[in-house]
C-alpha cells in the first residue's frame, strides 16, 4: 500500500469517525462455505447458502471499489476451494485493492501457484502445538499450516495468525509465541466465544469456552509478554485489557459498522457474524450491492465484542494511541 494511499485512508477513517460517514474500507466476503475441515466450533460446512456466479462477484467488487473499499478480505469456509478464486482476486488487484485471505492451510500449497501474485496477506488459524491443533482441526493440519507459513515467508507474503483461546489450548500460548517469533509474524488472540453463529450446536459455549479464572490467567500472561516488548502480539495492551473482561458484556463502539461490511456467499450483506442469529439481519442482494449496503443497520442486540482484531478497530473511536499504532503498524506492512 503506497504512502499516499495510507494517508488518504487515514483521512477517510477520521472523517468516518467524526461525521459517522459510512464506507466499506474493509469488505469481508465469506466467498464460500465449502470447507475441507470440520473444526469443532465452526458450522460453516453445514451451511447451504448459494454462491454468486463469477460475473456477479466481479460486479460486486466493482461496486465496492466505487464505495471506497481498499481491503478485500476473503473467508469462508475455505476460499481457496472456489475454482474461480484466482480470477476473483486477480480482478481485485486490477482494481487497486489489497487482498487478504483467511485459510486453514490445508490446500494452500496446492493452490499457491495460482494465487501467489495477488495475495497481500494470509491469516491462518493456529490453536497450539501439533497435538492440540490437530485435535481441534483434524489430523495433519498443523503440519500443513507450518508449511504454508514457510511458503508465504519465502515469497514475502504477509502472515498473521489467529489463536482462539479455548479450554483445549490453555497451555499452548508459549508454543504460539515461539512460532510467531521464529517466523517474525503477528498473532491476534481472542476467547472461544461468539464464534461463527452458523454453528448448529447451541451449546458451543460449554463445549469450547475456558473457565473464566483460567482464561484471565492466560490473558495476564499475554499482557506480561506484551509489556516485555513481544512485537508478535498484535493485540494492543488496551485491547488485551478489554479481552480480560470476558465474558462480561462490555459495550464497545462498533466501527465495523462505519468502516466495514460482511458479505455472504449469496451477496447478502451485514456488519459481521460475531453474534448469535446475525442471519436475521442480513440485507438481501438485489442485484445492486450499493443499495443493499445502504440498508444495513446495526441492531441493538449487539452489545459487546471479543473478536481480537475487531476490538482493536473499535478502540480507534477512543483515539487510543496503542490501538492506533498497532493498526497503523499492521497495515503499513501492506
Amino acid at each position: 500500500m503506497k504512502f499516499f494511499n495510507k494517508i488518504d485512508t487515514v483521512g477517510k477513517v477520521l472523517k468516518a469517525i467524526a461525521f459517522k460517514k459510512r464506507f466499506p474500507l474493509v469488505a469481508t466476503w465469506n466467498i464460500t462455505y465449502k470447507c475441507n475441515l470440520h473444526c469443532g466450533y465452526c458450522g460453516a460446512p453445514q451451511c447451504r447458502i448459494p454462491e454468486l456466479e463469477t460475473a456477479k462477484v466481479l460486479g460486486v467488487i466493482d461496486e465496492l471499489k466505487s464505495l471506497g473499499t481498499r481491503f478485500m478480505k476473503f473467508s469462508g469456509g475455505e476460499p481457496l476451494l472456489r475454482d474461480d478464486f484466482p480470477e476473483i482476486i486477480d480482478f481485485c488487484k486490477s482494481r487497486g485493492m489489497d487482498v487478504l485471505i483467511n485459510s486453514n492451510g490445508v490446500v494452500f500449497k496446492d493452490k499457491f501457484r495460482l494465487v501467489k501474485n495477488n495475495i497481500d496477506e494470509v491469516q491462518f488459524s493456529l490453536d497450539g502445538e501439533k497435538e492440540v491443533h490437530d485435535k481441534i482441526r483434524g489430523q495433519g493440519v498443523y503440519d500443513k499450516v507450518i508449511e504454508s507459513i514457510e511458503l508465504c515467508k519465502i515469497h514475502n507474503i504477509n502472515v498473521f495468525l489467529n489463536t482462539v483461546i479455548s479450554k483445549y489450548n490453555l497451555n499452548s500460548i508459549d508454543h504460539i509465541l515461539k512460532i510467531t517469533n521464529k517466523y517474525n509474524i503477528g498473532v491476534y488472540f481472542q476467547p472461544a466465544d461468539q464464534l461463527y453463529s452458523t454453528h448448529s450446536n447451541k451449546d458451543i459455549h460449554s463445549l469450547f469456552s475456558p473457565k473464566e479464572k483460567d482464561y484471565k490467567q492466560i490473558i495476564k500472561l499475554i499482557m506480561t509478554e506484551k509489556k516485555k516488548g513481544n512485537k508478535s502480539i498484535s493485540n494492543s495492551l488496551t485491547g488485551l485489557n478489554h479481552l480480560y473482561k470476558w465474558p462480561a458484556p462490555v459495550k464497545v463502539y462498533c466501527l465495523e459498522y462505519l468502516l466495514g461490511c460482511l458479505i455472504e456467499p449469496d451477496g447478502s450483506v451485514f456488519v459481521c457474524n460475531m453474534f448469535a442469529d446475525y442471519q436475521k439481519y442480513l440485507v438481501p442482494f438485489y442485484g445492486n450491492f450499493r443499495d443493499s449496503y445502504r440498508q444495513v443497520k446495526l441492531p441493538h442486540v449487539c452489545n459487546c465484542c471479543y473478536c481480537g482484531s475487531e476490538v482493536e478497530l473499535q478502540l480507534l473511536k477512543k483515539m487510543d494511541p496503542k490501538a492506533m499504532w498497532g493498526i497503523w503498524s499492521r497495515f503499513s506492512r501492506q
